[in-house]
């Protein structure tokens, strides 16, 4: 893939091709330490080599991977400011935009990039929103989003050899289980917190039948209110 500036310079693309990557590439830059934009482009990277490998659109999966952390670059108090700016706090937990703001820089970017952005397809707008926190309901792109994070070139924790072995081996759903398992089993060793949805889409994906059982509760308790 060639990024030369007269691309970036040209009318606006269409939006899955190598001239509008690379604008959004030049505009995320702009957004993040240098530090930061070199593990965004390591997830990019990534999302694209696991898109290949499972069979899902590699250009959609490297624009979610460049422009994941989007709002990585703001501190908590931007990122509280703006979750009201954008008018989601109806779509996100006061609680965690209060005692844990930094999780919610997905939502914010995927927010942000859908007004400012409206040619970004939806599917790559969600993987943007669901790579900090996952969902209970999660598509093969989100999914690889969330393991791309996980897994780029930058990172360099004990487990990460192992996990990426499993790349284009395993199922992608066995890899984002583990993936998954590893987030939480670390979080829980530093002591860290734990979002509130986090039990909740860890028993969905152990136990799928209990998920579905509980999607269909409320689908009885929502046709019952009507």
């Amino acid at each position: 893939m060639g990024c030369s500036q007269h691309e970036g310079e040209a009318q606006m693309p269409d939006v899955l091709s190598d001239a509008y990557f690379c604008q959004m590439r030049d505009a995320a830059r702009t957004r993040v330490p240098k530090k930061r934009f070199a593990h965004m482009k390591g997830v990019a990277k990534t999302a694209e080599e696991l898109a290949r490998a499972y069979g899902v659109d590699p250009a959609r999966a490297r624009l979610a991977g460049i422009l994941h952390d989007w709002d990585k670059g703001l501190d908590n108090d931007q990122i509280r400011c703006k979750v009201k700016e954008l008018g989601i706090e109806d779509e996100v937990s006061s609680w965690v935009v209060a005692n844990m703001p930094q999780v919610v820089h997905g939502p914010t970017a995927a927010a942000e990039l859908a007004r400012e952005h409206p040619e970004i397809p939806a599917d790559v707008l969600s993987a943007i929103w669901k790579h900090t926190i996952a969902s209970s309901e999660m598509t093969e792109l989100d999914k690889i989003i969330y393991i791309a994070d996980a897994l780029e070139p930058g990172r360099s924790f004990d487990e990460v050899g192992d996990l990426r072995a499993m790349m284009g081996v395993a199922s992608l759903d066995e890899l984002y289980l583990e993936v998954y398992r590893f987030w939480i089993q670390t979080l829980i060793g530093m002591g860290g917190l734990l979002h509130p949805d986090t039990l909740a889409i860890w028993n969905a994906l152990i136990y799928p039948e209990a998920h579905e059982r509980l999607l269909r509760y409320e689908k009885r308790c929502k046709e019952r209110k009507a």
